[in-house]
């Protein structure tokens, strides 16, 4: 069962919420918040709870045994504006409460974007010994250009090695994001398991993308793009590249993100795919909102997480763990955004 607690905490841990807003137009009769939320899963009850200030974590379709998933929604007395105000922001740290440290990256980047990732030495053994499994997520070619490195390097000083693997991983991560960057998630290299088994984040964020009921029926040129990506994003979206690092199990894991902000019916659209995680789970998707409601705003998010050891074995206890840590993940993001915004009871 340790295992399975260990799995479920790692992916709860690495599912940080985090908010980026970017501007506040005028629309002509945006659609109800209700019927939005509805179209969100959330049922009548459900709707009137929120109402009551106090937030709503609620469950969403499951499509595959790899996946983990879940919708909260919460009403804060607050003005759209005021609350667009505080979350209006580059860094993720506002909510995504476990991020260690993180950075930008952009088309003119290069690979010293990534310079302040750095390995333990632990890490830095464990790469050079990596195999196909679950305790890095790496493509058979990354593996084999670790071993070619560790071959070439025989009786190198220690330091000297571990400066040259570094130097590697931050290489790896960037080609991963210029691959993304360049042809979407069809770029995306598989993971190297064991038994030559390869797992595919590809297929798990295509299905993540065609999942969101509330981009097809609303935002349907988003959508599209979203889906097909690089292809041209709509007016009122703003894009940008993160790579964060976070302590996951005591590991570092390094993620790569892509956010799309979209300006909606006075409110806003963040679409956040996880396109890279180094260990742990495999890939996720956010869909976060921010609209006006009554005297104040109502956020929303739906997360759809992916991870390989979520299936097999005791899958049942594994889903049923994994969702209820990210329960605690969501409300401890909301009591982080209530707080600053002076509104927690």
């Amino acid at each position: 069962m340790s295992g399975i607690l260990n799995h479920a905490a790692a992916i709860a841990c690495l599912l940080g919420i985090s908010f980026i807003v970017t501007g506040i137009p005028a629309f002509a009769e945006p659609p109800a918040v209700e019927e939005v939320l509805s179209v969100l899963e959330m049922d009548e009850r459900q709707i009137n709870e929120l109402a009551q200030g106090q937030p709503v974590i609620y469950a969403l379709s499951e499509n595959r045994s790899d996946e983990i998933a879940a919708g909260i929604a919460w009403y804060l007395p607050v003005p759209l504006a005021k609350v667009a105000g505080h979350l209006r922001t580059d860094n993720p740290d506002l909510l995504d409460v476990d991020v260690t440290v993180h950075g930008m990256l952009t088309a003119h980047s290069k690979v010293d974007a990534l310079s302040p990732v750095v390995l333990s030495d632990e890490e830095t053994e464990a790469l050079l010994d990596a195999e196909p499994g679950d305790k890095f997520n790496l493509s058979g070619h990354e593996i084999e250009k670790l071993k070619t490195l560790k071959r070439t390097s025989n009786g190198s000083p220690h330091k000297a090695i571990r400066d040259t693997i570094e130097q590697r991983y931050r290489e790896i991560l960037f080609d991963r994001f210029e691959a993304y960057q360049r042809n979407g998630t069809y770029a995306i290299a598989s993971y190297a398991r064991e038994k030559n088994l390869n797992i595919k984040p590809s297929v798990e964020l295509d299905q993540a993308a065609n999942a969101s009921v509330i981009l097809a029926r609303y935002v349907p040129d988003l959508h599209k793009a979203w889906i097909n990506y690089p292809t041209t994003l709509p007016p009122k979206t703003n894009e940008m590249f993160q790579w964060v690092e976070k302590n996951v199990q005591n590991r570092p894991a390094v993620i790569l993100r892509h956010h799309v902000n979209y300006d909606w019916n006075g409110g806003t659209l963040i679409l956040t795919r996880e396109f890279y995680a180094s260990h742990s789970y495999n890939s996720s998707q956010w869909i976060t909102g921010c609209l006006a409601f009554r005297d104040g705003t109502v956020v929303f998010q739906q997360v759809r997480s992916y991870a390989d050891q979520l299936a097999g074995v005791a899958t049942d206890v594994r889903h049923l763990i994994g969702r209820k840590l990210l329960k605690n993940k969501m409300l401890k993001s909301f009591e982080r955004l209530c707080g600053v915004l002076g509104q927690c009871h």
